[in-house]
């Protein structure tokens, strides 16, 4: 699934948000609709058939994504969909349209879509990317979604060139508390990697919101998950044994991820896949002290905590919110300038040359 992230448009919020009680909107009607290469910034043709609405719930009512948003220029492409920004006519307000062409989809992928949008339709957090409207033909799917114009907050991290440990703990917790939601929910999310990381607007360092649920999963009480997924470098150990495992594994990436904000590269890393697998199966990592010697000693237990192999020793999202480092907050974690932009800046670069790795090849 592609990011729902723009460099372009304004940092407002959609005024059109649903309130954190009520869930998005969703199409039921089965017209068609224009293929996304007709999904001009002018209105459609009055001859062209449109893409209805239903409101979700009791309260039923007839609508139409083209009376209620003009389309402007493209945000992004992926293999089966556009985004588009869009503006909401009766608020001004600035949306990313995701036009999903159903037809073209593999049946893997319309499973992937469907629980990627039920999982959309339940969350209502601050530090995750929010869907406002569902709009449905028979060959489209229109996902109107909230938009951010930060960008991947590596590359902002990129772009400054330094920033403070407080600042990567305010980061760090913000992620946490997120996840924290999610698992409350019975949601896994699977995917937790520095692409699905993203930034409100230019201007706020820290507000990073959570993208990207094409993996994610609401999980069953009685079946742990089996299916090997997810992006190597992230991916827990029980994931690559295959036994079987459960939200913990997004426990692991976050840890990952917090010790690439710390120093600006992974902690683990190898010649090929096996290797990279083998440390993780592992945990075989360390400190190197050039580049770790102004981070706390705070930060690395946090880190340690959470990569842990064994999934059960492993550290909660609730034992995270309340451990010193991210509890303290940005004074407890130091304000010492962290100049990580050089080693982060080459990692996001090797891995933007990384070849895709199959599910298949996930295990061990």
């Amino acid at each position: 699934m592609g990011c729902l992230s723009s460099k372009q448009g304004q940092d407002e919020a959609p005024a059109n948000q649903a309130p954190p009680d009520q869930p998005p909107k969703k199409a039921s009607n089965a017209n068609r609709a224009p293929p996304p290469e007709e999904l001009q910034p002018a209105e459609p043709a009055a001859d062209k058939k449109r893409s209805p609405r239903v409101d979700a719930g009791d309260q039923g009512g007839t609508g139409d994504i083209f009376d209620s948003y003009t389309f402007r220029e493209e945000l992004g492409r992926g293999a089966f969909s556009i985004v588009k920004l869009a503006i909401n006519k009766e608020t001004g307000a600035k949306v990313a349209v995701k036009v999903i062409d159903k037809t073209k989809m593999s049946e893997q992928y319309k499973k992937n879509l469907q629980m990627e949008t039920d999982i959309l339709r339940k969350v209502r957090h601050p530090n995750i990317i929010q869907m406002n409207e569902i709009f449905e033909t028979d060959e489209y799917l229109f996902l109107v979604m909230e938009m951010v114009t930060g960008g991947e907050l590596f590359d902002k991290i990129i772009e400054k060139g330094c920033y403070t440990e407080g600042e990567a703990a305010i980061l760090v917790r913000k992620i946490v508390s997120a996840i924290d939601y999610l698992h409350d929910l019975d949601i896994c999310h699977r995917d937790l990697k520095p692409e699905n990381l993203l930034l409100a607007s230019k201007d706020e360092d820290t507000e990073v919101k959570i993208a990207d649920f094409g993996l994610s999963k609401i999980i069953s009480k009685q079946v742990m998950m089996q299916t090997a997924c997810g992006t190597p470098g992230y991916v827990a150990p029980e994931v690559l044994s295959a036994t079987g495992y459960e939200k913990e594994v997004d426990m692991w990436s976050i840890g990952v991820i917090t010790y690439i904000l710390l120093c600006g590269f992974p902690p683990f890393f190898g010649e090929t896949v096996p290797e990279l697998f083998e440390q993780i199966m592992g945990a075989d990592y360390d400190y190197p002290e050039d580049y770790w010697n102004d981070v706390s000693d705070e930060a690395k237990a946090f880190i340690d905590a959470l990569l842990v192999v064994e999934p059960a020793k492993r550290m909660t999202t609730k034992q995270a919110l309340e451990h010193p480092w991210l509890a303290g907050g940005k004074d407890k974690a130091g304000d010492k300038a962290l100049n990580v932009g050089k080693s982060m800046s080459k990692y996001v670069e090797d891995r933007k040359r990384e070849t895709p790795v199959t599910a298949d090849k996930l295990s061990f």
